[in-house]
């Protein structure tokens, strides 16, 4: 492909990113600024007199405490992603090509079903008549008071459910490429399994734990289906809230408003993994840098 074809190809590239993104994120600007009230029709915005007042009410009651549980959750749903993908990623890379294959395809296999039927197939394992209450009965535990399904915790099982191979294939490409004679060096040089994975391997994977946390973290914060389906009232988040303000409430400019707030949020958080991931670079090489010199030293 010569220059100007290349050139070409960026500009349409540019182009398809400004007429998807740019351009519905400045309609939904500005709708954020307009008001709903007083008009006749709902779900009309009236953009006569623009003004911030939406954007106190998207931090005002209910929105900022839905707000900051879906914060809340989706931090947490985040860390148990990652605190089961970390051990699932280094067993895949230490295995060979084949194995290794037929695991991957273990995992993403769930995925081949349609979203909203995996998590219809949740809400019916955890209703008071499914399988685990039938299978708690069968063992003699009969927990009356028990109840799982329309609470955070089913909300915190559905994300981590449906996020976890998002954490764990980035992760486990990052430990596939580890360089083994770093650990083999380190290994020389008198390491034990535990000073070995916490001086080399560990670093040297971060900038996967980075890329997992991106790709789970941001759908997490905006995921609807999920406490919808297994939360119920009591497991509301913002996405849910910002829904219900378009569908139901039709006040399309406070729910514009807290799109944009929760984009810009989002925004936030991958430009602070973004900084992250350079810093980690920098701990990277200086990794690898200090298990050769010591490597070094001691031949």
């Amino acid at each position: 492909m010569n220059t100007r074809g290349l050139r070409g190809f960026i500009a349409v590239s540019y182009l398809w990113y400004a007429l998807w993104f740019i351009a519905p994120s400045l309609v939904m600007l500005v709708y954020a600024l307009g008001r709903t009230a007083g008009l006749t029709q709902q779900g009309l915005v009236n953009l006569s007199h623009l003004g911030f007042g939406n954007f106190s009410t998207a931090f005002a009651y209910p929105a900022g405490p839905v707000l900051e549980v879906s914060l809340e959750n989706a931090g947490l749903a985040t860390l148990l992603c990652g605190v089961i993908a970390y051990p699932v990623a280094y067993f895949l890379a230490k295995r060979g090509p084949r194995t290794r294959a037929l695991l991957l395809l273990v995992i993403v296999l769930p995925f081949w079903t349609d979203y909203l039927l995996r998590m219809l197939g949740w809400r019916i394992f955890l209703s008071p008549l499914g399988l685990l209450y039938s299978a708690l009965n069968g063992l003699g535990l009969h927990l009356t008071s028990l109840s799982i399904l329309d609470t955070r915790g089913a909300v915190m099982i559905g994300l981590v459910y449906n996020y976890l191979a998002l954490f764990i294939l980035p992760l486990a490409v990052v430990l596939e490429r580890i360089d083994p004679q770093l650990q083999q060096a380190a290994d020389d040089l008198g390491a034990g399994s535990l000073a070995r994975f916490v001086t080399v391997t560990l670093p040297l994977s971060m900038p996967g734990v980075v890329a997992g946390t991106v790709l789970v973290f941001v759908p997490m914060l905006g995921d609807y289906v999920t406490p919808t389906l297994l939360g119920g009232a009591r497991g509301l988040m913002v996405g849910n809230l910002i829904a219900s303000e378009f569908l139901e409430g039709q006040n399309w400019s406070l729910g514009a408003a807290m799109s944009i707030v929760l984009v810009l949020i989002l925004v936030g958080i991958v430009v602070a993994c973004g900084l992250a991931a350079v810093g980690l670079r920098t701990v990277v090489q200086r990794t690898r840098q200090r298990v050769v010199q010591r490597e070094l030293v001691a031949a």
